[in-house]
This record gives structure tokens, C-alpha cells and sequence, in this order.
């Protein structure tokens, strides 16, 4: 037996196993091919006998210049393996790894041209499809790359512009020299990079320093990359700049700032003086009138206010309707006249917002209590204020506001009768496809029924029921009977759950035992309420992944408001945006807030995530999201709120 025979033979068949092979004269012309080849191809071999090469070739690539050079090169002795883009016989493309190599003879000639390729196809567009939503990543957030130790090794164009520095000057320094002293020197920070080094991701919000002292706040992740062996090797570090919209952000209305700086102003001296001030007609207006009056409202107010005020205070807008005012000079009573004053001069002045005058109606919370209690003892003592109708109060332990518990227990109580007697109910709001032109989705809100009939808003009831642990079994009622309503229904739906609606067990475990009883994975979406105070979004991401392998889809709740970032979106993978209400109703007069839409929708169609604009009221407000190309819209003008679907 020919030992030799033998090993070519196995050669021979290993790699008519493992590729596609195809001869060639050395004008391109096709001489012979495996099955294999035939197969990938999905050629006979009598088709291509004969043919010229360039069959396999889009006709551009065909007719070119480097396809010329390509066949001269080989004709003149030159091995070339590369990827290359191949046409099928149905016309599909296909991408292979393949080298040609050019046959030499006894006289040195070349003689033919041999082809060993394999089909690469899935691996190049899994490749294409990474480098995509690397670039999307790249061209809205900001990445620096840091070695074990914490020291920089590179940094995107956005990174740098963000904190103001040129790379030559960051390549090489460590990491804290953008964290405040004070943190770098703490063990939380020493922890953060033990953990690092150990290959657990870090994310969260963080206040980082850019060059000259400026402060940045960053919605970032921390995301150690492994080598072969499982070991961390680098660290890459994602982040979104969020100051301007999260933390230094004025008001776009009033040109106030927001409830965040004045968070950050309070530290700045020992001992403040915080007045909140609070529309006390404005959620009628709102409710009544809608957004654009209300807004009109507000706008009225503000430059009232700023004329009144002459610059002496900073004013912050903390909520649609509420004003803070921050001092740190004068003594509480001085503070205290300057408002009791104002609100007297104010019982005459009307605000005429064309369809009608208002009346300013306003309640006046004071606190000078210590800089961590300041914020939280103005407040109580303004809503004390407003159930006592008291015009202006200063706190003081002696108003004994603790008597605010009886309210809450009163609505305990009520809410537990309400659950025994199935008084929990649901309601639902249509979500209207502005491509299609109808109702294709409703989301679920809760109400309270009262023994007299009476619907009662969420806000009432709900933040108590969280405070009397009866929360849980609310959210189990809308679960259910939002399941059970939409079982047999072709509408996709909607439930809210909050950060720590999915940290709850309990509830975990329930939500998944009923989308297998009602069987509406397909039609459910999980919306999901950011909380301002998570630190690691771990938790969220092992929910969704788990929630999304039901065959359930994930929108963001409120997108915009301050908390989520685009990076958020990409890790969970969420099918849809909501845009939050506040920006939304804005449009048709603010340049801000369409480009910020304009910003979400850009970066949303790249990852292909549907966006529906919320609070839409009026007709002109929704032509305004039309216009921009918005997929869906919701809120009053497309429907309210009911029991029933159509």
C-alpha cells in the first residue's frame, strides 16, 4: 500500500471538507470546482465551466481598476488572501476569507490559479453590526481607556471636549486627577477601583473635574475588558456629560435654574434662609386650560417675580408650579417680611393670559433649619401651609406638622379597604401610531375608587402606599388586571415599574408567574421609571435581559427628565423611548426642546428604537410631532384615560 498515496488522499479530502476550492486559468476563466464551492456559490459546475471570474463580482468592483490590478498581480506570481465581498447566483452577497494562489511549473511559469475559501458571511455582519453601534456609541458618548492601575491610555474627541483637555495632556495621568481631593482620598474611592481590578463594572452618576477646576457631571460605566484567559486587562470607561441637563440646566421657560443647582448652591454657606413658593392654581389651569396656557402662566409669573426680587436672591423653578428662593444674608424675620410683603401686594394682580385674568394665588413655605434639613423642612412647612390655607409660614417645631401622619394613616386605611374591596382599579390610555394612523397601544395607570364613587388620582394615594408598605399589592392589581384585560386582545400594552418594583422579589417573581398564565409576553411592555437615587444599574440590566427572553419589549419612561442617558439605551436595548412630557410640550415654542427631540430621534432611528412623544393636547402640538417624524403619541388629545378599550 502507497503510504504516501494515502496522506495525499486524506489531505486532499480534508480540504475539500473544510473549503471552497475553484481553479482558474490565468485569464480569469473558471476550470474546476468542489462541491463545497458549488454548494456556497449555489452553482452546477457545468454553469460556471468556462466562465470568466468576474461572475462572482458586483459589476462596479468588475469594471474597476483594482480588480485589474487585483488579476495582474496574481498573474505575475503575487499571493493574495484577504476578506472579500462575493456575489451568489441568486444574486445575494456573501463575504469570504480566501486565498489565491497562483500554480508555478517545472519552466517557471504560471499555469493556473488556485482559490481555497470559507464562508465568512455571518461573522462579517455580526463585525459590521459591533462597528455600527460602536460608532452610534462614539458619536454621542464620551470613552477614555484606562490600564489596571488606573492610568489613561486614550480618550475620544467628545471626552476631551467635555472636560477641556487635550489628549498629550491626560495620556499617561491617573484617574483621579479628575475626582474632587476629598473622594480620591476616601475608601469608597479605593473601593471603586479594587472592585475595577477585579473585574466588576461599575456604573452610576459621578462628579468628575475638567481642566481649570470645572466641574462635570457624567452618567458613566466602568466596564473591564478581559483577555483570553479571564483576565482584566483594561478598562473602559463610558460616559454621558449630563450637567447642562441634568445639573446646570436653566429652566428653558423661565430661565430659572432647576432644583439640582439649588441642590449644589445650599453647601456654599452654613446657614441659608429657603423660601418655596408654590402656584397654588396651577394644576387647574394646567388641567383645565392645558400645557400652552399654563405655560403662558408661568412665564407671566416668573418675570412678575424677577421685577419684585431685583436680583437680590438666586430663584430656582423646582416643579411645574413651585419657585424656590435661596438666601444667605439676611436674618429669618428679615426673609420673612420680604414675603409676607410680596404676597400682600400680589392679592390685586391678575395675570391676563388672553382667554381670561387668574388671580395669583400663593403659598409661601420658610425654612432657616440647618443645610440638610433646609430643603425637606421648607417643604413640609409650604404643603402644611397649604392644607391649613395659610398664605406664608416659617417652619418651627412648634407647629407640630408631624400631624401630617394623620393624613398619611387616613390614607393608609383607605387603601387597604380599597384592596379588600377590589376598589383598585385600572385604567387605560391610548397610545395612537402616527405612521398608521390608529390606536395600536394603551398604557395602564392605576386610580383609586372611594366609597362614594369618586376616582382618585395616583399622586394622592401612592408615594403613601409606599410608605405604609401597601405599594406591592397595588402594583400586583395592576398586573393583573391589566393581564387579564388584554389577554384576548390584539393591542399591545403597557405597565409601569419603578427601579424598585424590580429590585422587589416578590413582585419579580409574580410579574413572570402571570405573563406565563396570561400568556401576553408578546403584547407586554415593561416601562420603566428611572429613580434619581440608584447607584449600579446591575440590577436593571439582569431584568431585562431576563423580561426581554420572555419575548416582552422594554420602553424608557420620562427619557429626557434627567436620569437616563443614551448609553442607558444601548445597554438594555430598549424597543421604545418616551419622551418626557416637559420637553415634549414645549415644541411648539422652544428651539431647545425640538433639538433635543431632534437629538433622541437621530440616535434612536440608528438603534432602531421606536419613540413616542407624551402629553400631546392639542392639535397643533400634535401636526409639531408629526412633523418631526415621531412614531407614536399619547395624552388627551389622543385619548383619556378610561376603563374600557376600544
Amino acid at each position: 500500500m502507497n503510504l504516501e498515496k494515502l496522506r495525499q488522499d486524506a489531505i486532499e479530502k480534508a480540504i475539500n471538507q473544510h473549503y471552497a476550492v475553484v481553479s482558474f486559468k490565468t485569464d480569469g476563466t473558471i476550470r474546476d470546482a468542489n462541491e463545497k464551492f458549488l454548494k456556497l456559490f449555489g452553482y452546477e459546475l457545468e454553469e460556471i465551466v468556462g466562465k470568466k471570474h468576474r461572475i462572482f463580482c458586483d459589476s462596479d468592483y468588475a469594471n474597476s481598476f483594482e480588480y485589474r490590478q487585483f488579476w495582474n498581480d496574481l498573474t505575475n506570481g503575487y499571493v493574495q488572501t484577504e476578506e472579500f465581498k462575493r456575489i451568489k447566483k441568486d444574486g445575494t452577497s456573501i463575504f469570504i476569507q480566501a486565498s489565491y494562489k497562483p500554480l508555478i511549473n517545472e519552466d517557471g511559469q504560471i499555469f493556473e490559479i488556485l482559490k481555497f475559501a470559507q464562508d465568512i458571511t455571518s461573522k462579517k455582519l455580526e463585525s459590521l453590526d459591533y462597528s455600527a453601534k460602536i460608532k452610534a456609541i462614539n458619536s454621542t458618548q464620551s470613552v477614555i481607556e484606562f490600564d489596571m492601575n488606573g492610568f489613561v491610555l486614550n480618550a475620544n474627541e467628545n471626552l476631551l471636549n467635555s472636560l477641556g483637555y487635550s489628549l498629550d495632556e491626560i495620556i499617561g495621568k491617573h484617574q483621579s486627577m479628575f475626582c474632587e481631593e476629598d473622594y480620591v482620598k476616601s475608601n469608597e474611592y479605593k473601593e471603586f477601583w479594587n472592585k475595577l481590578r477585579s473585574g466588576i463594572h461599575e456604573s452610576g452618576k459621578y462628579l468628575r473635574l475638567g481642566k481649570n477646576e470645572k466641574k462635570v457631571w457624567v452618567q458613566a460605566i466602568y466596564t473591564p475588558i478581559f483577555d483570553i484567559d479571564k483576565k482584566p486587562i483594561k478598562i473602559v470607561n463610558f460616559t454621558q456629560d449630563i450637567t447642562q441637563l441634568e445639573i446646570m440646566q436653566k429652566d428653558s421657560l423661565t430661565g430659572f435654574f432647576n432644583k439640582e443647582k439649588l441642590i449644589l448652591d445650599i453647601p456654599l454657606n452654613n446657614q441659608n434662609n429657603l423660601a418655596i413658593i408654590n402656584l397654588d392654581d396651577f394644576s387647574q389651569i394646567n388641567d383645565f386650560y392645558g400645557h400652552a396656557i399654563a405655560d403662558q402662566y408661568i412665564l407671566k409669573f416668573s418675570k412678575i417675580f424677577s421685577v419684585y426680587l431685583e436680583n437680590r436672591f438666586s430663584i430656582y423653578r423646582i416643579a411645574e408650579g413651585t419657585f424656590a428662593i435661596l438666601d444667605s444674608n439676611l436674618t429669618t424675620t428679615e426673609f420673612y417680611n420680604i414675603f409676607r410683603n410680596y404676597i400682600e401686594q400680589l392679592k390685586d394682580t391678575l395675570i391676563d393670559l388672553d382667554i381670561k385674568k387668574f388671580s395669583i394665588v400663593l403659598t409661601c413655605g420658610i425654612s432657616s433649619e440647618n443645610n440638610e434639613r433646609l430643603i425637606n423642612t421648607a417643604e413640609i412647612v409650604n404643603k402644611y401651609a397649604q392644607k391649613n390655607l395659610k398664605n406664608i409660614l416659617v417652619y418651627s417645631k412648634d407647629l407640630n406638622i408631624e400631624k401630617e401622619f394623620e393624613e398619611n394613616i387616613y390614607w393608609s386605611e383607605n387603601i387597604r379597604w380599597a384592596l379588600k374591596e377590589d376598589r383598585i382599579i385600572v385604567y387605560y390610555q391610548p397610545i395612537y401610531n402616527n405612521e398608521l394612523k390608529k390606536i395600536e397601544k394603551y398604557e395602564s395607570l392605576v386610580r383609586l375608587k372611594d366609597k362614594d364613587g369618586e376616582i382618585i388620582s395616583p399622586y394622592k394615594f401612592l408615594e403613601i402606599s409606599k410608605k405604609s408598605k401597601q405599594y406591592i399589592d397595588i402594583t400586583k392589581v395592576v398586573i393583573e388586571k391589566s393581564f387579564s384585560k388584554f389577554a384576548d386582545s390584539s393591542y399591545e400594552f403597557s405597565i409601569n415599574l419603578t427601579v424598585e418594583d424590580i429590585l422587589n422579589e416578590e413582585l419579580n417573581e409574580f410579574l413572570f408567574r402571570k405573563i406565563d398564565e396570561y400568556k401576553v409576553s408578546n403584547k407586554l411592555v415593561i416601562e420603566l421609571v428611572e429613580s434619581e437615587k440608584i447607584t449600579t444599574y446591575d440590577p436593571v440590566y439582569e431584568f431585562i435581559s431576563k423580561i426581554k427572553k420572555k419575548g416582552c419589549k422594554v420602553a424608557i419612561d420620562d427619557f429626557g427628565s434627567g436620569y437616563s442617558n443614551f448609553e442607558y439605551l444601548v445597554k438594555i436595548d430598549a424597543d421604545y423611548v418616551k419622551i418626557d412630557g416637559s420637553i415634549v410640550k414645549r415644541i411648539l415654542d422652544d428651539e431647545n426642546s425640538v433639538e433635543i427631540i431632534k437629538s433622541i430621534l437621530n440616535f434612536c432611528r440608528k438603534m432602531d428604537i421606536k419613540v413616542v412623544a407624551e402629553f400631546i393636547s392639542d392639535e397643533k402640538l400634535q401636526a409639531k410631532v408629526i412633523e418631526l417624524g415621531i412614531s407614536y403619541s399619547q395624552g388627551y388629545y389622543i385619548g383619556m384615560p378610561s376603563d374600557n378599550i376600544d
